[in-house]
């Protein structure tokens, strides 16, 4: 911004500077470029003119076919706001069968090769889900690995207390799935590709337990004598990420239980959101 006031300055100078040596040149010249300055402003006028026009002409357009096509463009809008504000996260499914107990034998067989196996019932269908990520790319690269595998996304509102005040409380938590989401996420494939053992996994877990239990502590002490259902339902979505990361701690399973959980917070939250959000 300074670099741009000093080139300024320099050439209002310079202005100046050839305004003092017109003055001093035939009147007869100064006419003739007083003329041609006098044509040159009624042309820039005109573009203008015409410029200003067209925009108007064009800003009609659009009111006329909203009117035309019974408020079509503002309810698309209106869609495409809502939309570019939604959050997504990508789960990767190995099989779905709209009988239960089937899933939740394949279920059982996924994890014994370390993946989720969290069930998650969409539209009549129960999906078996390997693992969720947070972004579209990565998902849909680990589904090409098997033509049996498919991508869901599990798409929900941000957190937003104006819609539901009673929530401003949960305010600084806001965020605390999703940084639940990439622990374990990240935990689990650390321990997966052998960065990590099962010791420096257990660490990792109790350290971010600590995390979370201070959170739901602030969280419980804001809404002392003052619960509603909305302020309650946060609560359990606090108690369902203590207490995955309490139990990871006995587990013999770290990395499917941990990618289990990874679903399972994400999950949850959405629902929440969806419900309370929307």
């Amino acid at each position: 911004m300074e670099k741009h006031l000093s080139a300024y300055s320099t050439k209002q100078n310079k202005g100046h500077a050839e305004h003092f040596v017109e003055d001093a040149r035939s009147a007869p010249a100064r006419q003739v470029r007083d003329k041609k300055g006098k044509r040159r402003l009624a042309k820039g006028k005109t573009i203008l003119l015409t410029a200003a026009i067209t925009l108007l002409c064009f800003s009609l357009s659009i009111v006329a076919a909203d009117l035309i096509g019974g408020g079509s463009l503002s309810a698309y809008t209106a869609v495409f706001q809502r939309k570019s504000k939604t959050l997504a996260y990508y789960a990767v499914y190995a099989t779905h069968s709209q009988d239960m107990s089937v899933s939740y034998k394949n279920a059982a067989a996924v994890r014994e090769q370390g993946a989720a196996g969290y069930v998650l019932k969409e539209n009549g269908e129960y999906y078996v889900v390997l693992n969720v990520y947070d972004e579209k790319s990565a998902a849909e690269k680990v589904s090409e690995r098997s033509k049996n595998y498919g991508v869901l996304k599990i798409e929900f509102p941000p957190f937003d207390s104006k819609k539901n005040p009673s929530l401003a409380a949960a305010e600084q938590t806001k965020d605390l799935y999703k940084e639940a989401h990439a622990a374990l996420y990240d935990a689990a494939n650390d321990l997966s590709a052998g960065k990590y053992q099962k010791d420096d996994m257990l660490r990792s877990i109790r350290s971010y337990k600590q995390k979370v239990i201070a959170a739901e502590s602030a969280y419980a002490e804001k809404i002392r004598g003052a619960e509603d259902t909305a302020r309650i339902e946060y609560k359990v979505i606090l108690a369902e990420i203590k207490s995955a990361f309490e139990n990871l701690e006995n587990s013999n399973h770290l990395v499917s239980d941990a990618r289990y959980y990874a679903v399972m917070i994400i999950r949850s939250y959405a629902l929440f959101a969806q419900k309370y959000f929307s």
